[in-house]
């Protein structure tokens, strides 16, 4: 073996006891399917499920620029003149750092907002945390993209 691959399999081995190697394949999954049980809570109005992804401390800029809490949230998830028919994102990337984690993407949304037509297309950013061994939506931003 070349000393390369030595040091190689000596920092492998060192970050796998350290448990950052081995976790981040798993974390990254788990996370993608807490990001589909969100857009899922969003397409469902299902207030139980938006609940249990969103930190109680949860703010979301929006890509207008408001800013809304996870009970500004659970309000907007019962407003009628709100739903979301689908969300189809692409260009995700996740970086995970232990127990927090960002989500990169970008989004296209479909449905009714404050009564009106939505086909939007929007760049994301999600900061995720692990807490008690569930990951749970901190905090987001998005921006509209004019160009998609």
């Amino acid at each position: 073996m070349t000393v390369k691959l030595k040091l190689l399999a000596i920092i492998l081995a060192l970050l796998q006891s350290w448990g950052i190697a081995a976790q981040e394949p798993a974390a990254e999954q788990q996370i993608q399917e807490a990001s589909k049980v969100y857009e899922q809570a969003l397409t469902q109005k299902n207030e139980p499920l938006l609940k249990s992804i969103l930190a109680d401390n949860f703010v979301l800029t929006t890509a207008s620029g408001k800013v809304l809490t996870k009970k500004d949230m659970m309000l907007n998830l019962t407003k009628e003149g709100t739903k979301y028919d689908k969300f189809e994102s692409s260009d995700v990337r996740i970086n995970v750092l232990n127990e927090v984690a960002i989500e990169t993407g970008k989004v296209h949304t479909v449905g009714i907002r404050g009564g009106k037509k939505i086909a939007e297309t929007t760049r994301y950013t999600d900061f995720w945390v692990k807490v008690q061994g569930k990951w749970l939506l901190l905090a987001e931003h998005s921006s509209f993209i004019s160009n998609p």
